[in-house]
């Protein structure tokens, strides 16, 4: 009985501390833990999936950060949903989706390579959910052009191409052998890794237009991350754009196109960066 009686009284003690503290103190401590957390959403490049942020996600996650990596419809783990009915609006729809339904704010949103467009379509929509654009080695297209529009017309049609013969015209083929610019050395497990899971790429999300009622960004905070070992060639336009445009950040990372596979670490430390 007497051990019921104390613990009865800890408890008792307990609960008056507690109600004895503040209502400010407790305000301003809920502020300062929601504050610290920030919300990363993750949007792939081509053939990927959301599995390429696998060690990146890891990272910010230990830092107590809320991360997403959605695959877009019809490639990664939802490549079973693939048809031609995808258009680049679906996956700016698809990342609408996951921001709109996990009720996130103050979103610092990445996108990839060919992940910079739908980014793109995703500010001119809901700015008020956006913290901050990052093009991570991406694509930066204006309204009313396609992501081939970047592209040298003979790469575009070798990859229609490609399409029509592999797929009916439906999705665009993994290369094979993978590109040297993306710095994944041939018979690796990193590079193994990456082709067991790599999908075909839907063709008309190539193919279809972005349309925006705003300037690129739609006036929040924006930052291109420059993979300079080595620079791919097709975002030579991208790139250009930033540069003839003011209010962009501007970072240079030693490491290839696939930075988030082959230095994840490097590119985490950046993306803790952007508050």
């Amino acid at each position: 009985m007497a051990n019921r009686r104390d613990f009865i009284k800890s408890i008792t003690a307990l609960a008056a501390v507690s109600s004895a503290l503040p209502l400010s103190a407790i305000a301003q401590d809920k502020k300062h833990n929601s504050s610290s957390v920030r919300n990363y959403v993750l949007a792939h490049g081509s053939w990927h999936g959301g599995w390429c942020w696998r060690e990146v996600a890891q990272i910010l996650r230990a830092q107590g950060h809320r991360v997403f990596t959605p695959s877009y419809t019809g490639m990664g783990d939802r490549a079973h949903l693939i048809s031609k009915k995808i258009s680049i609006d679906t996956f700016i729809e698809d990342l609408v989706q996951v921001i709109n339904t996990e009720e996130l704010e103050d979103v610092i949103l990445v996108g990839h390579s060919f992940g910079g467009i739908p980014i793109t379509g995703v500010a001119d929509q809901i700015p008020d959910k956006i913290g901050h654009l990052v093009y991570f080695d991406a694509i930066v297209l204006e309204n009313g052009k396609s992501a081939f529009s970047n592209y040298p017309k003979e790469d575009a049609n070798a990859r229609i191409e490609a399409a029509s013969k592999a797929t009916n015209g439906l999705a665009v083929p993994v290369p094979s052998p993978l590109p040297e610019s993306w710095g994944l050395t041939v018979n690796t497990p990193q590079y193994d890794w990456v082709v067991r899971r790599l999908t075909p790429h839907p063709l008309a999300s190539y193919t279809s237009e972005l349309k925006l009622k705003n300037p690129i960004g739609n006036h929040r905070p924006k930052t291109y991350i420059n993979c300079t070992e080595p620079a791919l060639s097709v975002l030579e336009d991208s790139k250009a754009l930033v540069k003839s445009q003011e209010q962009w950040g501007w970072i240079d990372l030693s490491a290839p196109h696939e930075a988030h596979i082959t230095h994840p670490k490097e590119l985490a430390k950046i993306l803790l960066s952007f508050v």
